[in-house]
């Protein structure tokens, strides 16, 4: 996984780096550190060269990315030593999970802290918590995502019980955000060119249960649709037993919807759907997507697939695989399993052999390319937008409304186009993973084209 790091200016203190590891929502966590520290007076460098203060945000979801969280922390370490006067700080979801363990083993860092922590890491990096926390208008929901997009996340934690899952014991229970808060600061990003927002949480699809006793994803996106200059909505982390087929009839009408619903399925065998603790089956799933396909049938839905989980048998599979076969998912991700400490999986017996597991993964990834590459072959011919995300050479490159940021497919366009701006291109090559398009139009799109006025390829399933 890549090592975001956050820059800003102001000559007042130390200077600071962020590597982020992992996933949008520590990239949220380490945007609202920056910007705390922002309003404290604090100098944002991107190299560690720069640096007087180096604060790694960890990750601890799985084995490869607890791996990557310590060696992060270990370079920082050697940076450290290198120089005196420097200083290293550790947060994020490893941290909140194994402190005590990382204090122990490290005690080179300055200080380690757990998910918001917000006034600790301040005050430890001299800053005065509550001057900030008064005088502040950080927003505290949002992430870059790239040239015209931001993440927003709208809750936090997750109520659920999966088996193979440590989120609850590193975020704690499902928080949903104040739904009038979060609108006013996709307003903000709107006045600074957002044109997308992803929507995020450790699953989206429950959002307001907590604070309003219902379902209030719907009602969310239908307030942001109202925002000028916003153009994608695009859903992620939907979690299926909480998105029945009403509910995804009713979210495919939102107006700004991106064509687009990210929706982990994780199995489709009963048997290892149990195990999982998923509280759902194959069947709810299928009607579940076939509701948000019928409601608007140009969309895409991804999803997320585990292999290897304790008792999979090779019946197990050929359920999933068939599953996988039968919805055509537009895109898709494939994960081995590894045993999280504290999760209910790491305690069942029948381990698959990871020579078994790998096989199984490659299998369905050989299964899932080629439906990618059916389906862009189907879009050779059509114009669709894209939003520009950067220039090399003699091309930009971009996403369409069926690509979310880092885990989908990309546009190649020819010739130079504006980043951040949403434009209308043909497509006229198509590889499983990539498509090929020239601009039709050199201006960026109307408000009415980005929303969905235009010819837009059926996608068959």
């Amino acid at each position: 996984m890549a090592v975001k790091k956050h820059c800003s200016a102001d000559l007042r203190q130390p200077r600071v780096m962020i590597q982020t590891l992992g996933c949008a929502k520590n990239t949220v966590d380490s945007e609202t550190l920056a910007g705390l520290l922002k309003q404290g007076g604090f100098e944002y460098v991107e190299r560690e060269s720069q640096a007087d203060v180096v604060v790694v945000n960890t990750c601890g979801f799985i084995d490869d990315a607890k791996i990557e969280s310590i060696q992060v922390m270990l370079e920082a370490v050697r940076w450290k030593q290198a120089r005196k006067g420097r200083r290293v700080f550790a947060m994020g979801c490893l941290t909140q999970r194994d402190g005590p363990e990382i204090r122990a083993e490290l005690p080179e860092l300055d200080g380690v802290f757990g998910i918001g922590e917000w006034g600790g890491m301040l005050s430890a990096l001299g800053a005065n918590p509550l001057s900030i926390a008064e005088s502040s208008n950080v927003t505290m929901f949002s992430g870059n995502a790239g040239p015209g997009s931001a993440y927003h996340r709208i809750s936090d934690g997750c109520s659920h019980a999966c088996a193979f899952c440590a989120i609850p014991q590193m975020r704690g229970l499902y928080r949903s955000e104040p739904l009038d808060k979060l609108v006013d600061e996709a307003k903000l990003l709107a006045r600074t060119g957002v044109k997308e927002l992803l929507i995020i949480g450790q699953e989206t699809t429950s959002y307001g249960v907590d604070l309003y006793r219902k379902r209030m994803l719907v009602e969310l996106c239908n307030r942001l649709s109202d925002i000028e200059g916003i153009e994608w909505i695009r859903i992620l982390y939907a979690h299926p037993p909480s998105a029945p087929p009403h509910f995804m009839t009713e979210l495919a009408r939102v107006p700004k919807l991106a064509p687009y619903l990210d929706f982990p399925v994780e199995h489709a065998s009963p048997k290892m759907l149990k195990l999982m603790n998923r509280k759902t089956t194959a069947a709810k799933m299928k009607a579940s997507i076939d509701a948000f396909r019928d409601g608007r049938q140009d969309v895409c839905v991804r999803t997320t697939v585990l292999v290897g989980f304790p008792g999979e048998t090779d019946q197990d599979f050929d359920d999933l695989y068939r599953f996988m076969e039968d919805v055509k998912f537009e895109r898709a991700g494939v994960f081995t399993y590894s045993p999280q400490t504290g999760t209910a999986g790491a305690e069942l017996p029948d381990r698959v052999e990871e020579g078994v597991a790998l096989d199984r993964l490659d299998r369905l990834m050989k299964l899932q390319k080629q439906i990618c590459l059916d389906r862009h072959k189907s879009l050779v011919g059509f114009e669709i937008p894209v939003l520009i995300e950067r220039n090399l050479r003699d091309a930009s490159w971009g996403r369409s409304a069926w690509d979310a940021p880092d885990i989908d497919a990309r546009v190649r366009v020819r010739g130079t186009l504006s980043p951040g701006v949403l434009h209308m291109v043909k497509v006229t090559g198509a590889a499983a993973y990539q498509l090929d398009a020239v601009p039709v139009q050199s201006e960026s799109l109307s408000r009415s084209d980005a929303c969905g006025n235009f010819a837009l390829p059926v996608l068959s399933h």
